[in-house]
């Protein structure tokens, strides 16, 4: 049986992977939102003080995957809806995620941001 760290080291390699499939200029999914993210969520819920490295590499590869301004909306929406659903995420956490990370970024991380914006 794998260890719990293991297996998530696995995942968040395969993420990776899969994340960096994405080719410039293609449209961003949700998907790749929620992989970019899922290494943020020990610290969006204050379980750790600071974001891991795996996670400020997950913000800025939302930075490079988000180009154009529907790619930002797109993605925006994505980090909402992930974002309403992890029920302990501190809002304060996720704003201030990106200059954490020392990433200036043209998407929110929020449950409340108006994404039309």
């Amino acid at each position: 049986m794998m260890k719990k760290g293991s297996v998530v080291a696995a995942l968040l390699a395969l993420a990776m992977v899969v994340l960096f499939m994405a080719k410039p200029g293609q449209a961003i999914t949700c998907q790749q939102v929620d992989v970019a993210l899922s290494s943020c969520v020990s610290y969006l819920t204050g379980s750790a003080g600071e974001p891991s490295p795996a996670c400020c590499n997950g913000v800025s590869s939302i930075k490079q995957n988000t180009l154009t301004k529907i790619d930002r909306q797109t993605a925006c929406q994505c980090v909402k809806d992930a974002a309403t659903k992890i029920s302990s995420l501190k809002d304060d956490a996720a704003q201030q995620l990106p200059a954490k990370c020392k990433i200036q970024m043209n998407v929110p991380i929020s449950k409340t941001v108006d994404c039309s914006q």
